[in-house]
């Protein structure tokens, strides 16, 4: 068993990923913690920012907390509030904006990489 506070003991990293803007995250549940199938990420948006316009194998369920934003997809939009809940099929189309004017939040569950390798060397 594994517990883990998002206030305590872990921080904020900035996302290292190409086309990110103003978006750190906090790795709550992931490989280090035990987890092999699926991971747990908490995500800020500052004012302004946004996430990469990404586009990946694996599907994953997103829970908004604060904030407001907009998530853009290959051909729809949709404005976001607390208490939102998003699933994000494999291989589609998605970024995140934060449209308001404070941290826009959100967890993200994420399958692991290993779940979609059959997947990956079909494509």
């Amino acid at each position: 068993m594994y517990v883990v506070n998002l206030d305590r003991k872990i921080q904020f990293e900035a996302l290292a990923k190409e086309g990110a803007e103003k978006v750190s995250a906090k790795y709550l549940i992931n490989k280090p913690a035990g987890a092999r199938n699926f991971h747990l990420t908490y995500y800020s948006v500052a004012t302004g920012g946004h996430t990469p316009h990404d586009r990946h194998v694996n599907e994953h369920e997103v829970f908004i907390m604060k904030g407001r934003g907009r998530l853009v997809g290959a051909n729809e939009q949709h404005d976001l509030t607390p208490g939102d809940a998003i699933y994000i099929k494999s291989n589609e189309v998605h970024q995140f904006l934060n449209t308001g004017n404070q941290p826009f939040e959100f967890l993200c569950v994420k399958g692991a990489d290993e779940l979609y390798e059959t997947e990956r060397s079909s494509s």
